[in-house]
């Protein structure tokens, strides 16, 4: 994990915080149902066999229909905005998309643990030799999102995309994000 993404967790440990604190003002929990749209920022984490992790830059935009306080449905898309590379080698994603069904559980009034379950892909470009390859496959992952008022949010997620073989190098596209929804 980057100094970046731990500058972020700490922000929103302290943003946590005072929201909790807000919140104690207020008994009237922010659970609910209805459309929400996103967006997050983060890495997508490369693993092949033989060479070190990359973890270009991502930013991925999302829109979701909670049902109940326990159960939503969410589609996501996104692009990378930056590569990484290490020994020569660099990566950088070209498109990412996924749907995914969204168990919730609500710990309290303003904090909520979830997992996810879908299909995810994302297109990939590789400078060893210059090609893209695109995989879509079965996606899970965990999260959690503190709610700051009855429409905002903020997300902190990881998520296992997809795996597969490049030139027969087998290799895990997952992702670390941070992110923020508004409720309708």
């Amino acid at each position: 994990m980057n100094k970046w993404f731990a500058t972020m967790t700490v922000a929103l440990a302290l943003l946590g915080g005072a929201t909790a604190e807000a919140q104690s003002r207020n008994s009237q929990p922010f659970y609910g149902s209805g459309l929400y749209i996103g967006g997050s920022i983060g890495e997508l984490i490369y693993r092949e066999d033989g060479l070190d992790t990359m973890s270009p830059t991502i930013i991925e935009g999302r829109i979701g229909q909670e049902f109940n306080p326990y159960f939503a449905i969410e589609g996501r898309l996104g692009t990378g905005i930056s590569r990484d590379e290490s020994g020569g080698n660099s990566t950088s994603v070209q498109l990412m998309y996924g749907a995914y069904a969204k168990g919730i559980l609500p710990v309290s009034p303003m904090f909520s643990v979830y997992g996810i379950a879908g299909v995810a892909g994302t297109q990939l470009h590789h400078n060893y030799p210059d090609f893209s390859t695109t995989d879509t496959g079965l996606s899970f992952g965990v999260g959690g999102e503190l709610r700051i008022n009855r429409a905002a949010s903020a997300t902190l997620e990881w998520a296992r995309l997809h795996d597969g073989s490049n030139a027969g190098y087998y290799y895990t596209a997952d992702h670390f994000v941070i992110g923020v929804n508004w409720r309708f």
